[in-house]
């Protein structure tokens, strides 16, 4: 038996930082919207007298062993025995702020509860995710949530208005952890910050009324500053973007993706076109519940 999950990609509409942990770690304040852009991930179990994984992957460039969060996340997952074998296609940039990885592991998850008849529970199972990254138990759960803590306190509320959303990446990515080490350099490790909670709660307050422009005065993502003049391609995108109708632009995660927010279809596929001229990888989707 094959059991198949999609594994969505996020975008964070607002992440921000409210202190940095005794432990190293960081603890956010975001609000994460999943999108339809998707992998998908496909599980079965073969009899074996031991435990083993085996994953292939449609990305070469995709490491397959080991370092995958799919690998990981079966090796976590309690099954004593049985050769588990994970095939991977790809659709999500990785190393882009769009939980490609992380969305890939949950999936991964999911499909082996599945399999063995759902012997642990939702909560259970992000609890398990948590152990491995802190996006998992976001992308285990659905649609919207206000994430805190180190990822692992989630809040449903309603998914943002069903604008169309143009995500692109062009060049190398960024590595997460140097991206916190610049920012608690920057922010002297967040002594005394106060975050931009404004923002997310007027991204929180939005009706059936409101249009784009209205909606993407809430946005904000602390690593931009950071991120933004090691990656000129980030600019580059968010130019293009803008050019071509976006209501605003701007970074996911640690990046190097941009997503786009635009009011209509026809301009975010005009904008698909232009970055893809300009050698960016870049796709058009919607918010997926």
């Amino acid at each position: 038996m094959t059991v198949t999950k999609f594994a969505y990609a996020k975008i964070n509409l607002f992440l921000d930082i409210e202190s940095r942990r005794d432990d190293g770690y960081h603890n956010i304040l975001s609000l994460m919207q999943r999108i339809s852009l998707k992998d998908t991930i496909s599980v079965y179990i073969e009899p074996a007298e031991t435990k083993a994984i085996k994953i292939t992957c449609s990305d070469p460039t995709i490491p397959c062993g080991e370092k995958n969060l799919a690998y990981k996340a079966a090796d976590i997952y309690p099954i004593p025995s049985g050769k588990i074998v994970i095939n991977i296609d790809k659709v999500i940039p990785s190393s882009a702020g769009l939980a490609g990885g992380s969305a890939d592991a949950a999936a991964t998850l999911l499909a082996l509860n599945e399999l063995s008849g759902d012997k642990l529970t939702l909560s259970e199972l992000c609890a398990l995710g948590a152990k491995l990254g802190a996006d998992i138990p976001f992308c285990i759960t659905e649609g919207a949530c206000i994430v805190e803590g180190i990822g692992d306190i989630l809040t449903a509320t309603d998914p943002m208005p069903e604008f169309p959303i143009v995500i692109a990446k062009k060049g190398e990515g960024m590595s997460t952890p140097a991206a916190y080490r610049a920012l608690d350099e920057k922010y002297d490790n967040f002594v005394g910050y106060a975050s931009h909670k404004e923002l997310l709660d007027q991204l929180t307050k939005v009706n059936e009324t409101t249009s784009a422009h209205e909606y993407c005065e809430g946005l904000f993502n602390i690593f931009e500053d950071i991120v933004e003049p090691e990656r000129p391609n980030v600019t580059l995108i968010k130019e293009i973007m803008m050019s071509c109708g976006a209501a605003s632009a701007m970074m996911s995660g640690s990046g190097t993706s941009v997503f786009g927010i635009f009011d209509s279809e026809i301009s975010a596929t005009v904008a698909v076109e232009a970055l893809k001229k300009q050698g960016a990888d870049a796709y058009l989707c919607y918010p997926h519940k």
